[in-house]
């Protein structure tokens, strides 16, 4: 979302992106802000189906019911039987599709252009408790001697088309271009809770084997994080292998993951 390259190319950049500390991250399109509109999820307490607004002590990954419209679908727990279903109309999808509070974007359960995010930050886009934790992740990395930058992070609906029409060309294949870039609608980018990092210098697969691939990995839950697209769960999560691509859902359900894991949302929430 997004997003990125071929999956067997490794490019080599340029050290010139901003540290998070400071400046937005130049090297991909897409990493800029809209106004915020009326308040629709954020991470936030663990419910199901529609939610409250402010985040927990616990730091879990939830949802918030838009002021104007009605409350996503009130979906199974991902411990009962049933599998959750999304019971939403399309013009129902300004609203995430939700399960156990944690808001679900892929090519299965898509959002449309009048989703809002529930805040906005700079230089990201980010909602509040998103770019807190990143900042701490950042942080703690630091002190491990891991320099870790943003590529991405907020997409509008209108860009992420952009960037898609743009990688179909460039790939000559649609369907190539589909496993990486996601259509508008369907990028995690687009909710503010998912970001893309790296070092400043290596992209693509290869960011797996790099300094800041290797911590993120082993460390990213401990901040909410989970490597959303793991190496060989295409079939489940849509999309294939991104080392670069995190989502925050928060600390609680973060720690189900723990380092190392493979595990996806979708496998975690009972969709797969």
């Amino acid at each position: 979302m997004r997003r990125s390259p071929c999956p067997t190319l490794v490019t080599t950049l340029a050290l010139g992106t901003a540290l998070l500390a400071g400046c937005s991250a130049t090297a991909t399109p897409g990493g800029g802000s809209t106004p915020a509109g009326s308040p629709t999820w954020s991470p936030t307490a663990t419910v199901t189906g529609s939610a409250s607004g402010s985040p927990t002590a616990s730091g879990s990954a939830g949802a918030t019911a838009s002021a104007s419209g009605p409350a996503s679908t009130a979906a199974p727990s991902a411990t009962s039987s049933a599998r959750p279903t999304d019971t939403r109309t399309r013009a129902q999808r300004n609203e995430a599709f939700t399960v156990n509070g944690v808001p679900v974007i892929s090519k299965k359960y898509p959002i449309n252009a009048d989703y809002r995010r529930s805040s906005v930050t700079q230089p990201y886009g980010l909602t509040k408790q998103t770019q807190a934790a990143l900042t701490a992740m950042t942080a703690a990395a630091n002190r491990d001697g891991v320099r870790m930058l943003v590529r991405s992070g907020y997409r509008s609906y209108a860009l992420q088309k952009q960037i898609l029409d743009r990688k179909i060309i460039e790939y000559g294949s649609e369907e190539m271009a589909r496993r990486y870039n996601a259509a508008p609608g369907r990028s995690e980018h687009q909710t503010g809770l998912a970001v893309d990092l790296w070092d400043g210098v290596t992209w693509g697969v290869g960011v797996r084997n790099t300094k800041v691939g290797r911590w993120l990995w082993r460390h990213a839950w401990e901040y909410g994080f989970i490597l959303r697209y793991p190496d060989g769960k295409e079939a489940i999560t849509g999309y294939a292998f991104e080392p670069w691509h995190y989502r925050y859902v928060g600390k609680t359900v973060a720690k189900a993951f723990g380092p190392r894991s493979n595990l996806t949302l979708e496998e975690h929430l009972g969709l797969a």
